[in-house]
This record gives structure tokens, C-alpha cells and sequence, in this order.
């Protein structure tokens, strides 16, 4: 499978994706079980490969552990629609801005939280995910929170300098 073809399947999710910061891990795991016939490498070789491409920015979310995951939690992931920390995916051509930021993370918030809701609920009538497994998942989505708690308080800080120094120049 040609890198052109991969590239082409990525542009697709992120274009069609509600999120202007997609999930590296979904988009991993979209590719991987709705195109069967691309083989794929590892998670973190699939991350290397989009911040080689230059259609693609990475953002990185603080310290970011690249491991693979066992079937049945990635499935559980897909089923509940969140993904953990990780980078995220963007099309390069998006350029962001304090307040897109800012709303793409509330964003991705608000579906991590009602994601918990269901993950707890899954928690008790999955029997197959080994406990290991599982609280690896289940911190991922606490560090996920705190994360995106410190990135908001940053972005709205940004948000009210912008508008007091466009008020400033108004002003002259």
C-alpha cells in the first residue's frame, strides 16, 4: 500500500471528522478496522509517519506514551468515541487560532466526559479486558482531563490578552 493512498484515507477522516484536532489513536484505529486491506504499522511508526507528511501537523499533548493496545480495548475505545491522551491530527492547512483551540477542546471535553459515562458502564458487562489493560485506559482519560482543564485556562488567558491589546490599538 502506497503512503499516497494512506495520506488520501487520513485527509478523508479529518476532513469528515467533527473535531478540527483529530485523535492520532482514532484515526489509527478507524484505518485499521474499516480498511482491512491496509496494513499497518505501529501505532508510534503511524504517528512518525504523520509528522513526517506535510499535509499533516501533530500537536503533541504534554508527555505522550506510544504503545499499542489490545484488541478489545481498542474496540471498547471505538464503541465509547474517546480516545485517551495522545496527539492530535490536524490538516495543515487549518490554521488555529486562540479561541478555534479553545473551542476544539471544549469540545473534545465534553465528549470525553459523557465517554467516561459510558466506559463505566462498560467497565461492569465487559468481561474480557484484563484490569491492567483497562486502568491504563481509565488514567489516560483522567491525565486527559487534567490536561485539557490547564489548556482551556491557557487559551481563554490568550484570548482575554488578544482582545485587551486589539482594544488598545483601537483606541490609538
Amino acid at each position: 500500500m502506497s503512503n499516497r493512498k494512506l495520506s488520501k484515507i487520513i485527509e478523508e477522516i479529518i476532513a469528515k471528522d467533527d473535531e478540527i484536532l483529530v485523535p492520532a489513536r482514532k484515526i489509527y484505529l478507524l484505518i485499521k478496522y474499516n480498511h482491512p486491506e491496509i496494513n499497518l504499522p505501529s501505532f508510534s511508526e503511524f504517528v512518525n509517519f504523520l509528522k513526517r507528511s506535510r499535509k499533516f501537523e501533530v500537536v503533541e499533548t504534554s508527555e505522550t506514551t506510544f504503545y499499542d493496545l489490545p484488541e478489545s480495548v481498542e474496540k471498547l475505545l471505538m464503541q465509547i468515541e474517546i480516545y485517551g491522551t495522545g496527539p492530535r491530527v490536524k490538516l495543515r492547512s487549518v490554521k488555529l487560532t486562540p479561541k478555534l483551540m479553545r473551542d476544539a477542546f471544549l469540545k473534545s471535553y465534553q465528549k470525553m466526559r459523557a465517554g467516561l459515562e459510558n466506559l463505566i458502564a462498560q467497565i461492569y458487562s465487559e468481561k474480557d479486558i484484563a484490569s491492567e489493560d483497562l486502568n491504563r485506559v481509565i488514567s489516560s482519560f483522567m491525565e486527559l482531563r487534567e490536561q485539557i482543564d490547564k489548556t482551556i485556562q491557557l487559551l481563554e488567558k490568550l484570548e482575554l490578552y488578544e482582545s485587551s491589546v486589539k482594544a488598545r490599538k483601537k483606541r490609538k
